[in-house]
């Protein structure tokens, strides 16, 4: 209990710094605490000695370098492909086709992991591989699901250019697909870059629920036929969700 309660008053000492106020003196602290200015000063030389707090010129506490190593560490976490690869090997071990993540680099969209099916006949997609954001599913699903807003003004920057007889032709045409894609929940391609394809994509949201990225399950068209698309969604969308909460963020009902 004692360590316990030790354990509460340093953490409720540290809240006390914020962004308003980020250097604090020792009157300070008892203060806004509530703790006698002994235990307080026992309190900030221990939380000093761990590095987790420092003092400055004026000798006002402030908060210390030991954060910086623990943002890093946090920074390091949420990056989308350390987040990414355990969910992607559970989701290729269900469904057996290819698994794909993709991030947003200006008007493309850049594979930067992947995973391989054990079928013979597969679709391969080597990482830096990059495709326009309006065509197949993965890089679609980095816009489907923008704000309206972001969407609109995004839309008249495209060229399209016809990777296949498949791949959106206008602004008009790929805004029909996306919203159909809406409606599903998903982004669904059928040979849009290369003949004989088809994919199935949902987006990685982060903390900010930004998307921030998308994986996909991608293979030959004869592959997703509707008796097993709906399985397969099934995966993707629980892939997509564990990717999206290592990235912080927090998964509502019908969002």
């Amino acid at each position: 209990m004692a360590i316990a309660n030790t354990f509460d008053k340093g953490l409720k000492i540290l809240e006390l710094f914020t962004l308003e106020k980020p250097r604090l003196t020792l009157r300070d602290v008892a203060e806004r605490s509530g703790l006698t200015k002994p235990t307080a000063l026992r309190m900030l030389n221990t939380l000093e000695a761990n590095g987790y707090l420092m003092r400055d010129r004026s000798k006002a506490y402030c908060l210390g370098l030991r954060f910086l190593e623990l943002a890093n560490a946090v920074t390091e976490r949420l990056d989308i492909r350390h987040a990414a690869l355990e969910h992607m090997d559970e989701l290729l071990l269900k469904v057996d086709q290819a698994v794909n993540l993709v991030i947003r680099e200006g008007l493309q969209g850049v594979y930067i992991e992947k995973r391989e099916t054990s079928h013979p006949v597969r679709v391969y997609t080597r990482i830096g591989r990059r495709a326009p954001l309006y065509a197949g599913a993965c890089p679609r699903a980095l816009i489907a699901f923008l704000p309206d807003k972001e969407l609109q003004e995004l839309l008249p920057q495209f060229t399209f250019a016809p990777h296949t007889a498949s791949t959106p032709k206008n602004i008009e045409d790929l805004q029909a697909r996306i919203k159909r894609e809406r409606a599903l929940g998903y982004c669904f391609s059928q040979g849009e870059l290369y003949e004989g394809t088809a994919a199935i994509a949902m987006p990685v949201r982060d903390h900010s629920r930004k998307v921030v990225g998308s994986v996909s399950l991608a293979g030959p068209s004869a592959s997703f036929n509707e008796e097993k698309l709906d399985y397969m969604i099934k995966h993707l969308s629980r892939c997509a969700e564990d990717i999206s909460r290592e990235m912080g963020y927090q998964v509502r009902k019908g969002i």
